[in-house]
């Protein structure tokens, strides 16, 4: 008999969470059960049950974790370019979450086609996007910078939502790209009518 080999339990729901990505990805979520994410994970029943109670939980789940390596990825893409907040490099930072392309994105247009249908996720949606703008105001702060009115980020939210769903669904994101610099454009010139401020931190 095998012996399963024994994983601390962020790494074992990390393992919990790739089998459901590729269940998701092959069969969409509502046709995903708990029974299907055992079988893939190799995980009994009680295992599974363990981590998680129902496929939204580790849905939230995949979501949370590439969002939070989204928030590292705009950490590292300031920092490399010279470490300033401008509404130019703020462009940049947006239009790259616009055009993602990564093994969370198409998991992630998955989980917007689905929260008018479902309350539940529809809840988990309006948790993510509240924590998402949460890490962007703090990040801000950290340049000491002017913030983006609520209205600003709802704006920006919903253009990186629509372009993510636009290159998912309709393939355009090969268009996008090759307009990249029309999309930094437009979008500087919005930060620039804003109140946002150049700032610049040392050490961040």
């Amino acid at each position: 008999m095998m012996v399963r080999e024994r994983l601390d339990p962020e790494m074992r729901k990390e393992d919990i969470q790739k089998a459901a990505m590729a269940l998701f990805s092959s069969k969409g979520f509502n046709n995903t059960t708990m029974d299907d994410v055992r079988e893939k994970s190799g995980l009994s029943a009680g295992g599974l049950y363990h981590y998680y109670k129902n496929t939204a939980e580790i849905l939230y789940d995949i979501m949370d974790r590439g969002s939070r390596m989204r928030e590292a990825t705009v950490t590292n893409t300031v920092q490399h370019m010279g470490n300033k907040l401008t509404p130019h490099i703020l462009a940049e930072v947006v239009v790259d979450k616009m055009l993602a392309n990564n093994s969370f994105t198409s998991i992630y247009v998955m989980f917007l086609g689905e929260i008018k249908k479902n309350e539940q996720l529809n809840a988990l949606y309006e948790k993510l996007k509240r924590d998402s703008i949460t890490y962007f105001k703090n990040f801000m702060n950290g340049y000491d910078c002017g913030l983006l009115t609520d209205d600003d980020y709802e704006f920006v939210t919903n253009l990186i939502n629509a372009s993510l769903l636009s290159c998912e669904i309709l393939d355009t994101r090969e268009n996008f790209l090759k307009n990249r610099q029309h999309l930094v454009s437009m979008l500087e010139g919005y930060f620039n009518s804003s109140t946002f401020q150049e700032a610049e931190v040392s050490g961040l």
